[in-house]
C-alpha cells in the first residue's frame, strides 16, 4: 500500500493495478481536494488488510470512497471487495471501475443489494472528475 499523507478530514482509497491510470487519478482527485488523504493498494487482500487496520484505528468508515477495479492482482477482485465493504461498512462510498459492460458487472455481482456506482472504462477526465467531485462533496 502506498500512502500520500496530508492534513485533512477526507481520504480515498483507490485499489488499482495499473499504475498509469492510478496516476490519471490521482492527478483528478488532486485537482478536486489538494489535502485528500490518498492511499493505494494493488490486490483486493491488500486492500481488506488496509480496511481492517484503518477501521480499527478510526471505528468508523475507514475511507470517505474507495474507487476500484474489477479485474486486480492477486486471488480476490473488486467485486469481493465491494461486497466485503458493503457487508463490514455499508455506508462508505464505493466506486467500481472496469471495461467491463453494465450488463456483465450486473452479472457478476449477483447481488439483490444495489449496485455501487460504476464507471467504464475508458472513460473522460472530465466524466471522472464530475462522479468524483460529486461524491466527494455529498
Amino acid at each position: 500500500m502506498v500512502s500520500r499523507k496530508k492534513q485533512t478530514g477526507r481520504s480515498v482509497f483507490v485499489v488499482e493495478d495499473d499504475l498509469e491510470l492510478s496516476s490519471v487519478i490521482d492527478r483528478i482527485l488532486i485537482s478536486i481536494d489538494p489535502s485528500l488523504h490518498l492511499e493505494w493498494a494493488t490486490t483486493a487482500e491488500e486492500a481488506i488488510a488496509t480496511l481492517i487496520k484503518r477501521a480499527k484505528e478510526k471505528n468508523d468508515n475507514p475511507y470517505d470512497l474507495i474507487i476500484c477495479d474489477i479485474f486486480l492482482e492477486g486471488a480476490s477482485n473488486g467485486i469481493e471487495l465491494w461486497k466485503y465493504c458493503h457487508t463490514n461498512f455499508p455506508s462508505m462510498k464505493f466506486v467500481i471501475i472496469s471495461g467491463i459492460g453494465i450488463d456483465k458487472l450486473n452479472t457478476l455481482l449477483n447481488s439483490k443489494e444495489a449496485p455501487p456506482l460504476y464507471l467504464e472504462k475508458p472513460f473522460s477526465v472530465s466524466a471522472c472528475n464530475n462522479i468524483l467531485e460529486n461524491l466527494l462533496s455529498s
